[in-house]
């Protein structure tokens, strides 16, 4: 969605529940020449034609424009949402990730994943457990965090995370169809690479917290 025509009419539905045609075109628009990006808008999903003859946006639509700047009608750059799945076997070893694409490519982390809309974080939690490592667990949620992460002076990634802990998953780990694959490692590797910096907090937090956190973190 570049053209002109059609961020006006986002921009008009963004802030009405729905308009007639005749609101919605400019007058200064030829009648045709409109309808087609109108049209566009609607195959791609983001605007309906209810059954009075009214447009408005789609539920997809919606979606989108929560996360447009009025100013510029492009997607803002935003914080994702992730929960943060960390898990302990028998022997005390941490389940661990490494990443497989960027911005933190080749780094080693604890099993994360973006939620999906209209799932609880905890379904998110238990779902991210098993598609990237084949592994289920009971898993409490033991607090939130917000991290920054920066290269030089710019950050890379920021995320908003809930982090979950749970002792002893069952099944094998597989190798994953995602970017990334896990394994166990012990806690005194934390402190070298390739192991996030962010590592051993986490994992005390995750372990020693007796009532829910939340806590900030920012590593250069």
């Amino acid at each position: 969605m570049t053209h002109v025509i059609q961020k006006e009419i986002l921009a008009s539905l963004i802030t009405h529940k729905y308009l007639r045609f005749s609101k919605l075109k400019p007058k200064n628009i030829e009648s045709n020449h409109f309808m087609y990006h109108l049209k566009s808008l609607m195959r791609e999903g983001l605007v309906v034609k209810n059954e009075e003859g009214l447009y408005l946006l789609s539920s997809e639509g919606k979606q989108m424009a929560d996360n447009l700047s009025l100013e510029t009608y492009k997607p803002r750059k935003q914080p994702n949402i992730v929960t943060l799945i960390t898990c302990q076997n028998e022997k005390g070893q941490w389940l661990v990730y490494k990443r497989a694409r960027q911005p933190l490519l080749d780094q080693v982390g604890f099993v994360y994943g973006k939620l999906h809309l209209g799932e609880t974080i905890a379904e998110a939690a238990h779902r991210e457990l098993k598609e990237k490592t084949g592994l289920q667990c009971e898993l409490s949620h033991t607090g939130d965090g917000y991290i920054t992460i920066y290269e030089g002076s710019e950050p890379v990634s920021q995320i908003l995370f809930h982090l979950f802990y749970g002792k002893n998953p069952y099944g094998e780990i597989v190798d994953s169809k995602k970017p990334g694959q896990a394994f166990w490692a012990w806690q005194e590797e934390f402190d070298h690479e390739p192991f996030m910096a962010s590592m051993p907090e986490l994992a005390q937090l995750a372990k020693e917290s007796k009532e829910r956190f939340f806590v900030e973190l920012v590593y250069k």
